[in-house]
């Protein structure tokens, strides 16, 4: 059975809320309906939404402000969200935009221009995601570093450098557990850090950890944990380990390479290593949307259409030592 597209309408007009609703689920849509900012926010974390409309002059918590609180977390990473007002002065078109919204839509408004934008909106969505899941399976199989699907106990997926660090085979995960991939002190440090990650209580972590091959002797690695999807209330994690520390550090801290900007290497790097855009924002100390800039100017200056077309353009001109 095909998952439906869920919509997070967020408006605190309740009849016009629940028209919304009932127009969109007739559509074949999935529809959560929240009836103030403060709630949609809540609701917006809960939901998972694929596609939010919200409401611009809502009470103390307006459509602005639940938009600038999305926006720096994970929910809003490129799921597209479009304002409905009745306000059709330029300047309140212009601070939604500037924002970074994708779109608006004025009252009153019939429902096939609705739905119109909706599809529209969804429709390059997807395409994004598509895009995304294409990248991270070739980065998933190109980056010299270590990425590990797993949850509380068990893991499902590493890919081929990992495999070859620990010594093993695809045949060998059926009966290895995350517990065994770490020595005992690292598993001590981390296990609670992964609970939590996997029950919703955190974002992200990252540690200096030891992995135990199944032949040689353990050896220190960087690992760096987030959620990679979330699925009837507890989270597969993903994590990137940075095999050679001592050279991440100085590919890290490699100067410029006349093409890219520090900050564009460096951005560079860590897509290489695999880890998200959030996860990069962190480690920076800078903004989603910054990333997601350097990202866009990695792709120009490389005439590239995604990251895995600046990392083979990085390779093959000797920009990066891996």
């Amino acid at each position: 059975m095909d998952l439906k597209t869920k919509i997070l309408v967020i408006d605190d007009d309740k009849v016009l809320g629940k028209t919304l609703k009932i127009v969109l689920s007739m559509h074949g849509y999935d529809v959560c309906y929240a009836n103030s900012g403060s709630s949609g926010i809540q609701k917006a974390f809960e939901y998972k939404p694929d596609l939010i409309l919200c409401d611009v002059k809502m009470g103390s918590v307006n459509g602005y402000r639940v938009y600038n609180f999305l926006k720096d977390s994970s929910i809003l990473d490129a799921v597209p969200f479009i304002f409905i007002t009745a306000c059709n002065e330029p300047k309140d078109f212009r601070i939604g935009m500037d924002l970074g919204a994708d779109d608006y839509i004025t009252k009153p408004f019939a429902n096939e221009e609705l739905i119109k934008t909706i599809e529209k909106r969804l429709t390059k969505y997807n395409k994004l995601k598509e895009t995304r899941k294409q990248e991270f399976n070739s980065l998933f199989n190109l980056t010299p570093n270590g990425i590990i699907l797993f949850d509380e106990h068990l893991i499902y997926n590493v890919n081929s450098a990992l495999l070859q660090s620990l010594s093993l085979v695809n045949d060998d995960l059926k009966s290895f557990s995350v517990e065994n991939l770490f020595d005992q002190a690292s598993y001590k440090k981390i296990k609670d850090k992964i609970v939590r990650c996997a029950n919703g209580l955190l974002d992200s972590f990252s540690e200096n950890v030891f992995i135990v091959p199944k032949v040689g002797d353990k050896f220190e690695v960087s690992l760096y944990v987030t959620v990679y999807e979330k699925k009837f209330g507890s989270s597969m994690l993903i994590g990137f380990i940075i095999l050679d520390i001592k050279k991440n550090r100085d590919n890290f801290n490699k100067p410029e390479s006349g093409i890219f900007s520090k900050r564009e290497y460096q951005v560079l790097c860590l897509s290489m290593e695999g880890l998200s855009i959030k996860m990069i924002a962190d480690k920076l100390s800078i903004s989603s949307r910054t990333v997601e800039n350097h990202r866009e100017n990695l792709m120009k200056k490389t005439n590239s259409n995604n990251m895995i077309g600046v990392i083979t353009f990085a390779l093959k001109n000797n920009l990066l030592s891996f």
